[in-house]
């Protein structure tokens, strides 16, 4: 398919068969032909016309093809193409079958004149598709061309042909012909100042335009007859092919979308339109006087005026447009300065509401644990009287378990309010980490083995530890009864002790049903209960690995997990090792 893709042996190929550049490569090997025809004949002139012709019916099918949201404009340029194209046929009907030069003004006159128009009309519904306040910028933009070129125009072209020209058809056409030109150039420096309109198809266009313009404006200086061919033809002809292959180019699409404004800038393009327009009249004159003609002197001075006034009304836009810019800055940057005095106020607020909860927490958790240890003491002498049946006895280890799960939330709530509010108090020793874990080993033993699980314990000779030997024991308990929580019955449960480079290496390691890897960077989070262990209806707060962490980074350590779902977890625990001189030091104080 032209203008797609193709896979060849897996490597991806851009095929040239694309429209455009067929047309390309065609439309200047046609004008190669065309100059290597004899001159002024019959063949030379149906190659030219048969350009022009190719021109319009490119630009249709290159709409065909591309399928602009706005195709109108498209086929104004084919009827303005055609139409130069019909006019061409006559001038060399003239030429060729008549042997004479054509009236002034004649038929062909009538469509070369009424191309303009069509191409003027296309160009000006794209232009309609701008935002109102970037059109009507670039109308002041495009009067400050119309001005320029025109001034130029009557000075060294119109003038003096008007004076050349013995009727009043040839007044006209003397007329006609330049201020074609003048409306193409507006209607184009509407899209120059456009910086969102610079696309392939606008370049294109863009040259074939500036092409036609400049061959008209030789021809017009020059004085050379149209029906006689030279090299100025080359300017018509590849503006013919340049606006067929816009047409086809498949970026022609952007030129028919709605875009919005851009900020008002001062760019060098508008930059260098200012000066063009403020130094038109001085380089006229300059150029008249160098010639040794006679000055015009009123066109000079109209010129000026107008030019000066579209600069003035050009800037007054500017600066009021800037205006406008810094107003909607310092408003905006108000409402920022607003939204960050209330993101801060409301983020005072969240923290002196995250105190209350903690100071909450603790109180309670306080005020709770009172009364539990009363109930469990009572109990445990209750559980003591020679007078309890063996049914009254197995309600009171129910209530005893209760009891010490109640007392191990509360606990837990109590270690959680405390750490919040920065009050986790440590009494550091230098601790054999492998004893304390085999204790906690052998303390959990009974809880794996009513759930038949395996639970083992390997250690090695490993360096002390400077930590708090409470909270040691708090973090294997949380560790290994997480394990055995999260273990089906039957399964295996692993603690290490090892040693290296300087720190103790704890490991927990379990058969259990495993957490999902994208929960596993939540699981040292607050409350936090992954969805396996909500869907097996495992119980729970979320706090055993949040205190679990908070005791690892509080000695200086680090926690990670590595899990896969259904096989189970591990669970490591770095802790920096002391010193071996400053134990030797210790040692001997000691």
């Amino acid at each position: 398919m032209p203008g797609r893709l193709r896979a060849d042996n897996g490597v991806v190929k851009r095929s040239w068969r694309q429209p455009w550049l067929v047309y390309l490569t065609g439309g200047i090997g046609l004008i190669g032909l065309y100059y290597a025809l004899p001159w002024n004949s019959s063949a030379q002139a149906f190659v030219y016309d048969g350009i022009g012709i190719s021109s319009a019916a490119a630009v249709v099918a290159g709409t065909l093809i591309n399928r602009p949201t706005r195709r109108l404009p498209w086929y104004l340029f084919a009827a303005g193409l055609l139409s130069f194209a019909i006019g061409d046929t006559i001038f060399n009907v003239y030429a060729d079958i008549l042997n004479t030069s054509p009236p002034v003004p004649s038929a062909a006159d009538a469509f070369y004149l009424a191309g303009y128009p069509f191409l003027a009309g296309g160009l000006a519904l794209l232009i309609l598709r701008f935002d109102s306040a970037q059109r009507r910028a670039g109308l002041v933009d495009a009067a400050m061309v119309t001005a320029s070129f025109a001034l130029a125009q009557w000075v060294f072209v119109m003038h003096g042909q008007l004076q050349e020209a013995t009727s009043s058809g040839e007044k006209a056409i003397a007329l006609a012909y330049p201020a074609m030109d003048i409306v193409l150039l507006s209607g184009l420096a509407i899209f120059f100042l456009a910086p969102t309109w610079r696309t392939v198809s606008y370049r294109f266009m863009l040259a074939s335009i500036v092409l036609l313009v400049v061959g008209d404006e030789i021809n017009a200086v020059s004085g050379y007859a149209y029906v006689n061919a030279s090299w100025l033809d080359s300017t018509w002809l590849l503006s013919y092919v340049l606006w067929g292959v816009a047409a086809l180019h498949p970026s022609m699409t952007s030129l028919s979308e709605r875009r919005p404004a851009s900020p008002p800038r001062l760019t060098t393009a508008r930059f260098a339109l200012l000066a063009a327009a403020l130094l038109t009249a001085p380089v006229v004159y300059l150029v008249q006087r160098g010639r040794g003609e006679s000055v015009d002197i009123l066109a000079i001075v109209l010129g000026a005026s107008v030019l000066g006034l579209l600069v003035l009304v050009r800037m007054v836009g500017l600066v009021k447009a800037l205006d406008r810019l810094r107003e909607e800055e310092r408003s905006a940057r108000t409402n920022a300065e607003d939204a960050h005095r209330l993101i801060a106020d409301q983020n005072e607020r969240l923290r002196e509401a995250d105190r209350l909860k903690d100071e909450f927490v603790a109180l309670i958790s306080h005020d709770l644990r009172t009364p539990l240890t009363s109930i469990m003491g009572y109990l445990e002498l209750a559980m003591d009287c020679a007078g309890v049946d063996e049914r009254q006895y197995g309600y009171l280890e129910i209530v005893q378990r209760n009891s010490d799960r109640l007392l191990n939330l509360v606990n837990d709530l109590l270690f959680v309010a405390r750490l919040e509010a920065g009050q986790l108090e440590l009494n550091w020793k230098d601790l054999d980490i492998a004893a304390i874990a085999r204790q906690s080993v052998e303390e959990a033993e009974p809880r794996a083995n009513a759930k038949r699980i395996e639970l083992t314990c390997f250690t090695e000779e490993v360096p002390l530890v400077s930590s708090d030997k409470g909270r040691m024991f708090q973090l294997f308990d949380n560790l290994i009864s997480n394990a055995i929580k999260f273990t089906p019955d039957g399964g295996k449960i692993e603690v290490r002790v090892t040693g290296a480079a300087g720190r103790v290496c704890i490991e927990v390691s379990d058969t259990g049903i495993g957490i999902a890897s994208d929960e596993q960077r939540q699981l040292f989070d607050r409350f936090f209960r992954a969805t396996s262990a909500r869907d097996g209806q495992v119980p729970g707060t979320g706090l055993g690995l949040y205190i679990a962490r908070a005791i690892v980074d509080a000695h200086g350590g680090e926690i990670s997990v590595e899990s896969t779902q259904g096989s189970g977890t591990s669970f490591q625990v770095g802790l920096p090792a002391v010193p071996v001189p400053l134990r030797q030091v210790r040692e001997l104080v000691t």
